[in-house]
């Protein structure tokens, strides 16, 4: 089977496989710190709840368990609180003192649309960031605060993480190849957008994960996984389920791919990278250029001009082989040399 010690090696050296001792200290003292003063921050503004009313939920790839290394570990921690969203109808308020809650020296903490983010920084470098999105318990359905804190626009959206993370494990979970085509994929995005800062250029993470369960194709060879046929026929799949246009000159003016949360609420989850047509025009051309460099790889007998394809779209981490004619004469010379 092609590449299959390269793509093993490749997977241990880019996965976070379980949490680090670091990661666990910061959530828990974030959580400590939320749990002790947002109660006594909401009194003052009269809302009512307990400590033990506070819920935090993991999010995102750490519940999947398909987080990667990256320059700065990402990380999603719901906060789920009762409250009564028809007597507070402005989220940015209430995002606003969830933020007080853990605003302390060691940490930079400031509000996004979706959430309320905690950085986290060693020598002026970020190493970490927790993003918490806030949601309120009302009338037994739980509802996201949306919104900047100076912005016109907010909403409390209904919203399902727990439906979410039950669906993706569910999928996931028990499913090996799939969870390490999952990380292929987030790895060659990180790899093609890591000068990109504007966070609306870039394909979202749930994205691509969803879509990615939605398109896997599982393929062994001779009782073993054969994860470079898996991850071509996957991003393959994928890739066909953009809707491009062209001019006449047969270059492309549009395109377009749309990905749904399968719960509420069921928004289109590529909705802020088609705010600008270029940027869904850059997705699918460097997706497209994957693809193609997989299918070489495919195709291909030799497993070091394979893997030369191959490191293409997963970066210089993922390790080429020798060349065989070369590694057969290293080979051939250590069987005939005798030692003094």
């Amino acid at each position: 089977m092609k590449l299959k010690k390269e793509f093993s090696d490749f997977y241990k050296a880019i996965r976070i496989s379980s949490e680090t001792n670091a990661l666990r200290e910061k959530r828990r003292v974030l959580q400590e710190d939320i749990e002790s003063k947002l109660p006594d921050i909401l009194k003052k503004h009269d809302i009512s709840i307990t400590k033990s009313d506070i819920k935090m939920i993991d999010q995102g790839s750490y519940k999947y368990n398909t987080t990667i290394i990256d320059d700065v570990v990402d990380r999603d921690v719901a906060v789920i609180i009762p409250l009564d969203i028809t007597k507070n109808d402005d989220p940015r308020k209430i995002k606003g003192y969830l933020r007080d809650s853990i605003n302390i020296a060691s940490r930079t903490v400031y509000i996004k649309e979706p959430c309320v983010r905690a950085s986290y920084y060693e020598n002026e470098r970020e190493w970490l960031h927790i993003d918490l999105p806030l949601y309120a318990r009302y009338d037994e359905k739980l509802y996201l605060a949306r919104g900047k804190e100076t912005s016109s626009n907010f909403s409390w959206e209904n919203a399902d993480p727990v439906g979410l993370n039950d669906y993706l494990c569910e999928k996931i979970n028990g499913n090996a190849q799939l969870r390490r085509i999952i990380c292929y994929i987030k790895k060659w995005r990180n790899e093609k957008y890591s000068s990109t800062e504007n966070d609306h250029e870039i394909p979202p993470s749930i994205g691509l994960t969803l879509l990615a369960c939605d398109c896997f194709s599982a393929l062994s060879t001779d009782d073993s996984d054969d994860d470079l046929r898996s991850l071509q026929k996957t991003m393959k799949s994928i890739l066909n389920k953009f809707s491009i246009k062209k001019d006449q000159n047969g270059e492309i003016i549009s395109a377009s791919l749309n990905c749904y949360l399968p719960v509420s609420p069921y928004t289109d989850v590529f909705i802020k990278m088609k705010e600008s047509k270029t940027h869904m025009i850059t997705f699918y051309k460097r997706f497209s250029k994957a693809v193609a460099n997989l299918t070489s790889a495919v195709q291909l007998e030799s497993e070091h001009d394979a893997g030369e394809y191959v490191q293409k779209v997963l970066g210089p981490v993922f390790i080429v082989p020798a060349k065989e004619a070369v590694a057969a004469a290293a080979q051939n010379r250590r069987e005939h040399s005798f030692g003094d």
